[in-house]
């Protein structure tokens, strides 16, 4: 029996992020980015859990975050940026996320568009996207679909009468409510006769037809704006399409990255509960009546 897709209405769509307020700096050294992210970490766990509990999606923090230019570390010094390692990209992650899992989780897909980029994207890609990146600018996802059992993406890159048009639902869209750009992943149409191949859309959260939806409802992560998105004949500039299916073809770099800040999350996650747990281990509970 073949189950249609959930029908996801737009019962709370988000207005999208606010321009930047300013140009980010540009770090001198990557421990410099790292004593700033303790710096913001420290600044943000102690309402860490109210935010959580209340559902309190964290625009002052991120805008903080972003501002600090921590979102930027990875631009190539090329391109004016500090280039950092992947191992202080985890640094980072793990820092803010033993302070708040959810800040800690969101900027993940941005810094995993940044490499998808870096990897297959062109010298005239990088450098526009870049500079977005280096004026402020934050990416989010729109990668996951619902609704099948496979892992295939239904949404669809096809010619329309005046050029490029997506259409197509997500699911789990981490970031995409803070987002200035949402990268979504889909299948491209060029040609009836070939099978479509699977590219990266960068598309402008601002674009006429992109609905991003807060309707978050699972266990955890509760304010990382991980709701849906919906496309509805975007308008696509070819600029914005980043081949992705080829920087799988062979060997790169594009899944360990990711990899390596899905443990830095985890790892900064329970990082954060050990220094909750022995504060309330060591003050609060008592010894078993036969422990001696």
């Amino acid at each position: 029996m073949t189950t249609s897709p959930p029908v996801i209405a737009a019962a709370n769509p988000v207005a999208p992020a606010p321009a930047p307020r300013q140009r980010p700096p540009v770090f001198v050294s990557e421990q410099a980015a790292l004593q700033k992210a303790q710096q913001l970490a420290d600044a943000w766990a102690g309402d860490a859990v109210l935010r959580d509990r209340e559902r309190r999606l964290p625009w002052a923090e991120i805008e903080a975050y972003s501002d600090s230019g921590l979102w930027a570390i990875t631009v190539p010094r090329a391109y004016g940026g500090l280039q950092a390692s992947a191992w202080t990209v985890a640094q980072l992650i793990a820092t803010v996320a033993a302070a708040d899992g959810s800040l800690g989780h969101i900027p993940q897909n941005h810094f995993y568009a940044l490499e998808v980029l870096r990897v297959g994207g062109s010298e005239a890609q990088q450098r526009f996207f870049y500079e977005r990146v280096q004026a402020g600018e934050r990416f989010g996802n729109a990668l996951s679909e619902i609704g099948h059992r496979d892992y295939r993406r239904r949404s669809r890159l096809e010619r329309g009468a005046s050029g490029w048009v997506l259409n197509g639902r997500k699911f789990y869209c981490t970031g995409a409510i803070f987002a200035h750009w949402i990268p979504v992943q889909t299948m491209q149409v060029i040609d009836a006769a070939q099978d479509p191949v699977s590219v990266m859309v960068f598309v402008p959260r601002s674009a006429p037809g992109v609905t991003v939806i807060d309707d978050w409802d699972g266990m955890g992560q509760r304010v990382t704006g991980s709701g849906s998105v919906l496309l509805e004949n975007v308008a696509i500039d070819e600029a914005w399409i980043v081949p992705f299916q080829s920087s799988f073809d062979s060997p790169s770099t594009i899944g360990p990255f990711a990899q390596i800040i899905h443990a830095a999350i985890d790892l900064g996650i329970g990082e954060g509960a050990l220094r909750a747990t022995l504060p309330f281990v060591r003050n609060q509970s008592r010894a078993w009546v036969d422990a001696g």
